[in-house]
């Protein structure tokens, strides 16, 4: 020995090597809650597009029962009850008749998420947006008319 104090940098590594650890572990944990956030907003998202679905060929079925009591029963008065979920996964959702292209247009407020459903009539429809819930379809006038309850 040459008298000089001997190196005293083992625990630098040690400590080093803590730290080292820890970044990589909250980088790792950090990734995965994100990857996990991710799948479940895909998820909700399809959970309502499915759902949406569901609800608007349920309408689209008694919009075209109404269509064919107005046409059978020679009657000038047609009332069917559609009755549908108030909210899907969770969020509102608005109901849009579009005659032009014989389509209901379904749109949940958060995630926005939109489903067209086609019927068909040889009754006229008129053209109505209203919120998802309890609705009545209506011959009024020579027209079918959804309206809330």
């Amino acid at each position: 020995m040459n008298g000089s104090r001997p190196r005293s940098d083992r625990a630098v590594s040690t400590a080093l090597g803590y730290v080292l650890t820890l970044g990589i572990a909250t980088i790792l944990i950090s990734g995965l809650l994100i990857a996990a956030g991710a799948a479940v907003e895909d998820q909700r998202d399809a959970t309502t597009r499915g759902s949406l679905q569901v609800a608007g060929e349920r309408l689209a079925s008694n919009l075209m029962s109404a269509d064919r009591l107005a046409e059978t029963s020679g009657s000038r008065e047609v009332s069917v009850a559609a009755a549908l979920p108030g909210r899907i996964a969770g969020t509102g959702y608005q109901v849009t008749v579009d005659p032009a292209a014989s389509t209901l247009v379904l749109e949940s407020d958060d995630p926005v998420v939109t489903v067209r459903v086609s019927f068909t009539t040889t009754t006229p429809v008129d053209a109505v947006a209203v919120r998802g819930g309890d609705l009545r379809i209506v011959l009024s006038g020579g027209s079918l008319e959804v309206r809330s309850t």
